[in-house]
């Protein structure tokens, strides 16, 4: 195989000669011969793709060829330890030498101070560095699929299993997927960074995330430093992420992954997807009785909005909405619906309550969301004179932005008018934000046209399923949940 270009290219020349230099001082037969005892493979593929976790591989690592030295103050055992009971799922150690200053005796010390299963980060070019890991106790190995020949790559996964080990196969373009995949990769990573030019690009992971089966574990790797973006890749299907800079870059590392798995945590819209098509999810906005909640909750809603705005006929007291919260499914979400509101009105009603998510309906500027006591999605009214970046300046500042219709008149009210708006408008915030959220006139007749056209992540309702304002009309409800259900799941964007 021509050896790449870039940095993987010297990278893969000077491990070919350390693999040599290693092959005289310790040969392959007295490997096996000295081997320790055995005790025991920690099982690496399970343990990354627990359902309904936060699955990180927290990764070891002193420097790299992007970044130069990131930490070298820190012993492998204490970060070891601290990722552990941080709540970290697997362990991921470089140990190639000259690039990233490892070593497989910082392998060997990290695993044996914790019980995770333990993968050996190493640029794999011969079966030799599979026993080799294998000696020092890894758990699971790394192949780079963009270094390897097919016969190459199927002969190293069978070293593998004779070993033992599991293997992580990582790509980086889906021609690479398809050769892992047709060599037998049981786990698959995709790395968002190049590793010939070492670009990072998150949309690398969310376009190949369709392509991998289900019963593939999926894992994310690089340019990951935040729980939306972790979010991100859990709602694509991904089963893991490995993280490895952003914790090593942390004052305290074991500090920055516990905050990390913590926060991206929260309750979902809803569970792990299936990479092939991600369900469109639905909020039944207007809430004002108990009755109603358990309508929409039983037809199949995801979440509820409960209206706070002192002008809307929706509106709910704390005292309603306190009994609405509490007789909900805990598998619902509760969403307060607010128009610039203060904060300590926020964060109050949000703690009295029992609020999931805070829906802002107002003129709160991007700057205005930071710190805010629950997750966060931004109204944006669509009308004459849209631009896309009126939406899109929300974009890492929320977690989605909802767009709902703009009234001409100079009173009319912030949402809730039943009118809808030229879908066209919403294609391109369609195509740049993360989570996108589809209001304004939809009803049980033609949510199926909005979601062929505008292909949401989530649709609201509230005026549509109404036989008065504020009193859900439960067929209409039923009806509205068939209509999403039927129109089937929003696939992969183009």
């Amino acid at each position: 195989m021509k050896t790449p270009d870039g940095v993987l290219g010297r990278i893969l020349t000077r491990t070919r000669e350390r693999v040599l230099s290693r092959r005289r001082e310790m040969p392959l037969d007295r490997i096996l011969v000295t081997a320790p005892t055995p005790t025991g493979r920690r099982p690496f593929g399970p343990a990354i793709s627990r359902p309904g976790q936060v699955n990180v591989i927290a990764e070891f690592k002193r420097r790299s060829p992007s970044r130069g030295v990131i930490r070298e103050d820190l012993h492998p055992v204490s970060v070891a330890q601290a990722y552990e009971i941080a709540g970290a799922a697997a362990l991921s150690v470089l140990t190639e030498e000259q690039f990233f200053g490892g070593s497989m005796e910082d392998l060997r010390e990290a695993r044996a101070a914790t019980l995770l299963p333990t993968l050996s980060k190493d640029f794999v070019v011969d079966p030799y560095q599979i026993w080799d890991a294998w000696y020092a106790g890894a758990d699971a190995v790394l192949l780079i699929v963009a270094a390897l020949e097919d016969g190459e790559l199927k002969q190293l996964l069978a070293t593998a299993e004779e070993a033992g080990v599991e293997a992580l196969v990582e790509v980086h373009a889906e021609p690479e997927l398809r050769r892992a995949l047709g060599a037998g990769a049981r786990i698959v990573g995709v790395n968002n960074r190049d590793l010939t030019t070492m670009v990072v690009d998150l949309g690398t992971a969310l376009s190949l995330a369709p392509l991998i089966p289900d019963d593939v574990v999926a894992v994310a790797e690089s340019g990951i430093s935040g729980p939306g973006e972790v979010r991100r890749l859990r709602d694509a299907g991904y089963d893991a992420v490995l993280v490895g800079e952003h914790l090593m870059s942390g004052a305290d590392p074991g500090k920055t992954l516990e905050s990390m798995i913590r926060e991206s945590s929260a309750q979902r819209w809803a569970g792990r997807a299936d990479r092939a098509g991600t369900r469109v999810f639905v909020k039944v906005c207007g809430i004002t009785s108990v009755d109603d909640a358990l309508v929409a909750a039983r037809a199949g809603a995801d979440a509820i909005g409960l209206v706070f705005w002192p002008g809307s006929p929706r509106r709910v007291d704390l005292e309603t909405a306190r009994r609405i919260s509490g007789a909900l499914p805990p598998f619902v979400l509760r969403v307060g619906v607010f128009v610039d509101a203060p904060r300590e009105e926020l964060a109050r009603t949000a703690e009295e309550v029992g609020l999931d998510v805070l829906q802002l309906h107002g003129d709160e500027p991007p700057d205005a969301l930071a710190g805010l006591p629950r997750r966060v999605v931004k109204a944006v009214r669509v009308g004459p004179g849209f631009v896309a970046e009126d939406a899109l300046r929300y974009e890492g500042r929320a977690d989605g932005v909802l767009l709902d219709t703009r009234l001409p008149d100079a009173g009319a009210p912030p949402g809730g008018t039943g009118a809808s708006f030229d879908w066209s408008f919403a294609r391109e915030v369609r195509e740049k934000a993360s989570f996108l959220m589809l209001a304004g006139g939809l009803t049980p007749q033609n949510v199926a046209k909005a979601l062929s056209a505008v292909r949401p992540d989530a649709v609201d309702v509230s005026t549509g399923v109404e036989s008065s304002p504020g009193r859900k009309d439960p067929a209409k409800v039923l009806a509205f949940l068939d209509a999403v259900a039927r129109a089937g799941t929003r696939g992969p964007r183009a």
